[in-house]
């Protein structure tokens, strides 16, 4: 479990839990989604409104409803909700890597080498 800090919001990331892998998942199934509907014509505070909207979907879908709230307080700004969900990916990279690393080490551990 990893905690991710952003603009004075701490939330958990536990991308060993089945709960949080689900929701997780869902979220970014539904972001999928929603890029592939996003406007790319007309006026660009259009198109900026609904990508920054996608961005604090995915955020509330999985860490809970008025996440986005409090991680851009009610700005919808591309640059931030763009630096906001590197450094979330950043942290979730991080810790699977972390996950993978421990695992080797058990398998490893208990793996019998042969004889030759």
């Amino acid at each position: 479990m990893s905690l991710w800090k952003w603009n004075n919001v701490e939330l958990e990331i536990d991308m060993e839990d089945v709960a949080f892998q689900k929701k997780y998942e869902d979220a970014f199934f539904r972001m999928e989604e929603s890029e592939k509907a996003l406007q790319t014509v007309g006026r660009i505070s259009d198109f900026s409104a609904q990508y920054c909207q996608m961005f604090f979907d995915l955020f509330d879908d999985i860490f809970g409803q008025s996440t986005s709230e409090k991680l851009f307080n009610g700005k919808k700004n591309i640059r931030l909700v763009e630096e906001c969900y590197e450094s979330f990916l950043d942290v979730c990279t991080n810790e699977v890597k972390e996950i993978n690393k421990r695992r080797a080490n058990a398998v490893k551990k208990y793996t019998v080498k042969s004889r030759r």
